[in-house]
C-alpha cells in the first residue's frame, strides 16, 4: 500500500493521508515535513528519530528505541512503521456524494445569486513567541549563522537557509528554527509569505521563485522595475506563488540579538 504522511519533527507527531495531494496540502498548510519515501526522513536528528519512532511504534505494539546507530536506520525504521500503520489502519476515503435531484424552481427574471467559493487556507508557517531572554551563540556555529540570517530586515527564505547551512535538509532547518533558535536560544520565529517580486524588491537574495532578475533593485529606475515585472509576467512568472520567509523575533526589551561568543581556541594554538 502506498503511504502518504506528514510529520512535525519538533512535536514528534505524524499524520497519514489518503492521497499525495492531501498530504502535500497538509504539509503546506502546517509547514510540516512531507514524507512519501523513507529518504524524506534522512534529515531528522537522532533525538527526533527516536521520538518519532516511539510515536509510530506505540500503535503497533512495538517497543521504543532509545537510540539508533545512524540516521539512515532511524529513517528506515520509522518508514516501516508508517507503512504498517497505513496498511492496518488506512485513511478512509470519502464516500462518493449522491447527486441531488433537481428541484423545480418557479420562473423568475431575477439574476441567479453567485455562490461564494471557499478561498484556499493560507499556510501558517512557523510562528513561535520569544522566551523571556535570549542566549548567545558561539561564533562559527550554524546557530550563529541562523541568527545572522534571520535577523536581517528581509529575513531568510528556505532556499537561502539551505545554501548557507549545507548539508542541512529542510527538515533539519525547520528543527533549527523551532528547537535551536526558540527552545535553546530563546528567540522567536515569525513567518511571512512573499512572492518572487516582493522578495527581489526586499533584498535581491535567493528564493525568488519563478521571478527572474540579474540586477539589484537599487540599480534600476522605477520604470525599469515596472518593465522587468511585465517581462517576467509575460514569461510565466506567477505572482500568486508564495513561499515562506523566516524572521527572528527578539525577546521584549532587546534591540539586537545577543553578540556571539568567541570561538573556542584550538588546542596548541599560539596565544
Amino acid at each position: 500500500m502506498t503511504t502518504f504522511a506528514t510529520i512535525d519533527p519538533a512535536a514528534a507527531t505524524y499524520a497519514l493521508h489518503a492521497s499525495k495531494a492531501d498530504a502535500t496540502a497538509a504539509a503546506d498548510a502546517h509547514d510540516h515535513l512531507l514524507v512519501l519515501i523513507a529518504e524524506d526522513l534522512d534529515g531528522l536528528t537522532m533525538k527526533q528519530g527516536a521520538a518519532l519512532f516511539a510515536a509510530t511504534a506505540a500503535p503497533l505494539g512495538i517497543a521504543p528505541v532509545k537510540r539508533f546507530p545512524d540516521r539512515t536506520t532511524a529513517a528506515r525504521r520509522i518508514w516501516q512503521n508508517l507503512a504498517a500503520l497505513s496498511a492496518t489502519a488506512p485513511v478512509a476515503e470519502a464516500a462518493p456524494e449522491v447527486a441531488a435531484q433537481p428541484v423545480p424552481q418557479p420562473e423568475t427574471d431575477a439574476q441567479p445569486v453567485a455562490r461564494k467559493t471557499q478561498s484556499p487556507r493560507k499556510p501558517r508557517g512557523i510562528n513561535l513567541a520569544p522566551k523571556a531572554e535570549a542566549v548567545a551563540c558561539r561564533e562559527g556555529t550554524k546557530q550563529a549563522l541562523l541568527v545572522d540570517l534571520l535577523s536581517r530586515s528581509c529575513g531568510a527564505s528556505m532556499t537561502e537557509l539551505l545554501r548557507h547551512l549545507h548539508p542541512w535538509k529542510p527538515v533539519t532547518v525547520k528543527s533549527g528554527l523551532s528547537w535551536d533558535m526558540n527552545s535553546l536560544k530563546g528567540y522567536g520565529i515569525r513567518t511571512t509569505f512573499e512572492n518572487g517580486h516582493q522578495r527581489w524588491l526586499a533584498c535581491d537574495y535567493e528564493g525568488q521563485g519563478t521571478f527572474r532578475a540579474d540586477s539589484h533593485p537599487d540599480d534600476l529606475s522605477e520604470a525599469d522595475k515596472a518593465a522587468l515585472l511585465e517581462q517576467n509576467l509575460a514569461e510565466g512568472y506567477d505572482p500568486a506563488e508564495l513561499f515562506p520567509v523566516y524572521h527572528l523575533v527578539l525577546p521584549e526589551g532587546m534591540a539586537a540579538p545577543v553578540p556571539h561568543t568567541p570561538a573556542r581556541a584550538k588546542a596548541g594554538a599560539a596565544a
